[in-house]
């Protein structure tokens, strides 16, 4: 059920989950991990191929470290630091090389309980360690710091001439009864798998459609990965109507598609039928952004606008007085100020400066809690009412933390071997301005590339006027970036 509830940053309620004899309650997350590469340097992508050792920006070992402990510090917000009981994953690297993945991930967890990821991935290196695979790296790493227990299913790799780079995964803390991989059109396999929650069956849907939302032309491609989707679901519901059922993912697509590309015939709106309608009356399946504000639905935000491409849709089962239920109120996206999130709430997402990297992910997890006790409502039920024909911006100006952001000045002074940690993060800069084209200005003495984020900012009453008027002297909104190999200035606002 919808709460209208005005809020900036969300660090939303991740407690730790009730077990007893008579109940049992757990969190559910999806989470999209962009490009977690394993480094055996056989890869689809050029920037995870390894084959550039004097590139500065060429994946390295310490890269996927930094990766893996991003990761792993936003999934231990969950559950006081034990994590998520369920996690629908992707952008898993598919694993070209799948000798390790003969081993069962007990069996690798116990291989490998001597070491830690930081030593596999730092002093203590062995050649052995190129072969593991990135869900068993992501595995290892959570099991380092107590996030334990998990049961894995993945899908293997296509063949690398399909040229499908990534790979779905579930990690689950409860038995997994069976699972199955289900092929679809240029997009990542759907995993469709039964957990046991103490005895009750619950089916989930690890999905990762083709990509381009806002490209309509994909939307064809996606349409057929929605039904592959929708025929599975069907089966499961002509058995159970009332069965237990959670579609989790990366769908690329917004919750709103057909509102937004209303002569579309969308794949998530008109052919699996997600909507607003709590009730079930016209849909089968519940989506969650429902559960927030207009401002708050968003997983993502792209040359800013706000995008909701990360889902858990729910069946009618879960709103009823058996088996598993969803608990009112209780989804959210997670996002973490400094960790996955900058001081604007725009995700962090993956950069290989320095040589560390930085950045987490170019997507906020959503996750929801659930419990074996009846569904209790707690406000009243969305209708759907609430949809919006547009996609949201999501914009530095007029933002009120832009009052509190940090000077950017010392950017000057770093190291690019340190750039990793800084770049994407919004700062304030005195600056001045050199040249209109190509776009340069002198912050802290140096002379910067810079690009400007909005077009207006190059127009007559943009930065062109400062360079006529005040000798080219102005305060800046920035983040470094890195572009084509080479560092830049991003401007996103004029203080």
């Amino acid at each position: 059920m919808h709460r209208f509830f005005y809020l900036f940053l969300v660090i939303p309620f991740v407690s730790g989950c009730i077990k007893s004899d008579a109940t049992t309650d757990f969190v559910l997350v999806a989470y999209n991990v962009e490009n977690l590469f394993d480094i055996d340097g056989v890869a689809i992508y050029n920037d995870y191929k390894q084959d550039e050792a004097d590139d500065p920006y060429t994946y390295t070992r310490r890269k996927l470290l930094t990766k893996l402990i991003n990761a792993r510090r936003t999934l231990a917000h969950f559950n006081s630091g034990i994590g998520p009981e369920i996690v629908l994953f992707q952008e898993f690297e598919a694993d070209f090389t799948p000798q390790s993945t003969t081993m069962s991930s007990e069996e690798f967890l116990l291989k490998y309980s001597g070491l830690s990821v930081e030593s596999m991935l730092t002093d203590g290196w062995q050649t052995q360690f190129a072969d593991i695979s990135s869900v068993h790296w992501l595995l290892k790493a959570l099991d380092d710091i107590g996030i334990s227990g998990y049961h894995v299913v993945s899908c293997p790799a296509k063949p690398i001439e399909d040229n499908m780079a990534h790979t779905n995964a579930i990690f689950s803390k409860f038995p997994i009864r069976w699972s199955k991989s289900h092929r679809l059109h240029r997009a990542r396999d759907i995993i469709e798998a039964e957990l046991d929650i103490n005895g009750h069956g619950l089916v989930v849907y690890c999905n990762h459609w083709k990509s381009g939302a806002s490209n309509p032309n994909m939307e064809n491609i996606r349409v057929q990965n929605a039904q592959v989707l929708h025929r599975l679901v069907q089966a499961q519901l002509s058995n159970n109507p009332q069965a237990d059922i959670i579609i989790g993912g990366d769908l690329n697509s917004h919750y709103n598609h057909s509102s937004i590309f209303a002569d579309l015939k969308t794949g998530i709106n008109d052919v699996l039928g997600a909507d607003g309608d709590e009730t079930f009356q016209s849909s089968q399946w519940y989506n969650f952004w429902y559960e927030l504000p207009i401002e708050l639905r968003y997983s993502e935000v792209w040359r800013g606008r706000r995008g909701s491409l990360m889902h858990l849709i729910s069946s009618r089962g879960l709103y009823d007085n058996q088996g598993i239920s969803y608990i009112d109120g209780s989804f959210n996206h997670l996002i973490l100020p400094e960790i996955n999130a900058d001081i604007i709430g725009r995700p962090l997402e993956w950069n290989f400066a320095g040589t560390q990297g930085g950045g987490t992910s170019d997507h906020f997890p959503v996750f929801a809690h659930f419990s074996t006790r009846a569904f209790a409502s707690t406000s009243e039920f969305s209708l759907g009412e609430h949809t919006p024909s547009v996609e949201i911006p999501h914009s530095v100006v007029g933002h009120p933390a832009v009052g509190s952001l940090k000077e950017g000045a010392f950017l000057s002074r770093l190291s690019e071997d340190d750039y990793g940690d800084y770049v994407g993060r919004l700062y304030r800069v005195e600056a001045t301005i050199v040249q209109m084209n190509p776009l340069m200005i002198r912050v802290g003495g140096v002379l910067w590339s810079a690009h400007a984020v909005e077009r207006e900012l190059m127009g007559p009453n943009g930065l062109q006027s400062y360079l006529e008027n005040n000798d080219g002297e102005v305060e800046l909104v920035i983040r470094l970036n890195i572009y084509r190999g080479r560092k830049q200035l991003l401007i996103d606002a004029i203080l």
